[in-house]
C-alpha cells in the first residue's frame, strides 16, 4: 500500500468513527445535506478507499461504514428529517433505493471479507447513484 492510498484510508476511517458515535436516532432530526456530509460521504469514503484490508479492525470499520450507507440511505429516501423541504419524487427514491442496495452488496462482500467483490460493489453499484444523484440535486 502506498503511503498516500494508506493516508486516504486513515482519513477516510478517522471521519468514519466520528460519524459513527452519532446515534442513528439523531439522523431522523438532520437535513439531507447534514446526513450526507456527517455520515454518508465518510462512510462511502472509508468503502471507495478500502484496500489491503488484513485485520479484523479493518473489516468492522468497512462493515460499520456499510451499515450506515444503508441507515442513512434509508433516512434520505424519505426525504430525512423535519428540516427537510425535499420533494420526495421518483428519481430521489430510485437514487436512495440503489444506495441501500450497493450498501447491501458492500455489506456482504466485507462479511466474506472479498476485497474484490468490495471493489466492485463500491465502482460498481454504489458509486453511480452517488454521482448520478449529485449530478441532479447539487448541481455545479
Amino acid at each position: 500500500m502506498t503511503h498516500a492510498t494508506r493516508f486516504l484510508t486513515l482519513c477516510g476511517l478517522s471521519l468514519l468513527a466520528c460519524a459513527s458515535a452519532w446515534p442513528q436516532a439523531s439522523m431522523k432530526t438532520q437535513s439531507v445535506k447534514d446526513i450526507m456530509t456527517t455520515v454518508i460521504a465518510p462512510a462511502t469514503t472509508a468503502l471507495w478507499g478500502a484496500s489491503n484490508v488484513q485485520t479484523d479492525a479493518q473489516w468492522q470499520a468497512l462493515e460499520q461504514a456499510a451499515q450506515l450507507v444503508i441507515e442513512a440511505g434509508t433516512q434520505i429516501a424519505d426525504g430525512a428529517g423535519s428540516h427537510d423541504a425535499v420533494a420526495v419524487n421518483a428519481d430521489w427514491q430510485e437514487y436512495a433505493d440503489e444506495m441501500i442496495a450497493a450498501g447491501r452488496s458492500t455489506l456482504a462482500a466485507i462479511q466474506k471479507r472479498d476485497e474484490e467483490a468490495l471493489f466492485n460493489a463500491g465502482n460498481d453499484q454504489l458509486y453511480p447513484p452517488c454521482e448520478g444523484c449529485h449530478a441532479q440535486y447539487l448541481p455545479k
